[in-house]
């Protein structure tokens, strides 16, 4: 008897706790707003849900799978068979293409995490001149006035091109172009750009002729007949590093191999406009001649010296710096670059640190 009546009381307290239950139903779960404008204003659904359970239904929270997409939502509670409305914008700013946009609804509702679906496609706004020429010289655009030309090979001559735009409504003349180089060569496409064309600018440059390594940068200058800002700077820059790709497998076997006693000299606490110095010992591990190639500080506060720049096997070399901590506050970190002939380790940085307090 006792049983039976464990058993009936099991089952009112399971029909109590169905009858509890509340359910989300939703009209549509995705929607699709077909073609919109990217410089058009944003788009607005509203997904409309029915509360088909036996108890009052709320929504927690509604959350979008983009920042773009910003829902809002009945925050009462709703009850038994009455309707409620999630409301999303979407916003077709930057986000040109086909898209598919998820919200994810968290409620009281057994099938909480329902996922309802936005998609459609958004037509590209009409480019203008500002947007693909973002770098504006007087009335000449380009995508930047710093033409980089990557990471370059000391092998290889190098060439690359660069569009220029007149935005003006009259035609610019380019009369000159001014380098004081010799391992570059500079040349326009046409030196008279009529209104709103463009022209291209190409570059040639001699990494080998450089004769330098690491970050390098190049100043040109257009003389040209705009009425704004006629004389305009332009730069060149790269990052050379020495081609190895030759050397075969016996040269790489011999091949020399740099080695520092240390890649990091602590300084402590200095006070500001003190002057310290420290030294790095380089030393070859190789089997054929180490050449230090070039030793480039990366601040103009930090000199350097080197007492050798070819070593043989087993050979060291000393490398003295100094640090001139004047105008420079709180922890700095220096790095000084040692590029090589080691084919493996071309480019070595080694690191000065110290904190500044003032006096």
């Amino acid at each position: 008897m006792k049983f039976l009546n464990l058993i009936l009381f099991s089952i009112i307290v399971v029909a109590q706790a169905q009858e509890k239950k509340t359910s989300i139903s939703f009209e549509f779960y995705t929607h699709d707003f077909g073609t919109i404008k990217e410089d058009g204003p944003k788009v607005n659904y509203q997904f409309e849900f029915t509360n088909v359970g036996n108890s009052p239904l709320i929504i927690r929270n509604v959350q979008a799978s983009c920042g773009c997409t910003v829902p809002h939502w009945t925050k009462e509670p709703v009850l038994p068979g009455n309707k409620g409305m999630i409301s999303v914008d979407f916003d077709p700013i930057n986000r040109p293409g086909q898209f598919t946009k998820t919200l994810t609804v968290f409620s009281n509702s057994f099938q909480d995490g329902t996922i309802l679906t936005l998609q459609g496609k958004v037509l590209p706004k009409p480019r203008k001149p500002h947007d693909d020429f973002p770098d504006k010289l007087g009335n000449l655009r380009m995508i930047s006035r710093y033409m980089h030309l990557g990471e370059i090979s000391t092998a290889d001559w190098q060439r690359k091109s660069f569009d220029i735009f007149n935005h003006a409504d009259t035609t610019i003349s380019i009369s000159k172009i001014v380098f004081n180089t010799s391992y570059l060569n500079v040349k326009i496409e046409s030196s008279e750009l009529k209104p709103y064309t463009k022209s291209k600018i190409t570059v040639e440059y001699s990494p080998k002729w450089r004769n330098d390594f690491g970050y390098v940068q190049d100043k040109i200058e257009l003389i040209t007949t705009d009425k704004i800002e006629p004389n305009k700077s332009l730069f060149v820059s790269a990052n050379i590093n020495m081609s190895f790709k030759d050397l075969t497998q016996d040269q790489l076997f011999y091949a020399p191999k740099v080695v520092f006693d240390k890649e990091l000299h602590d300084f402590g606490t200095i006070k500001q406009g003190e002057k310290v110095t420290t030294s790095f010992t380089i030393r070859n591990n190789g089997r054929d001649e180490l050449q230090i190639l070039k030793v480039k500080p990366s601040c103009g506060c930090t000199i350097t010296e080197i007492d050798k720049k070819t070593l043989k096997n087993g050979e060291s070399a000393k490398l003295s710096i100094t640090f001139d901590s004047a105008g420079k506050d709180g922890i700095q970190d220096k790095h000084i670059n040692i590029y090589s002939n080691d084919p493996k380790n071309f480019n070595s940085v080694i690191t000065l640190r110290a904190k500044i307090v003032k006096n």
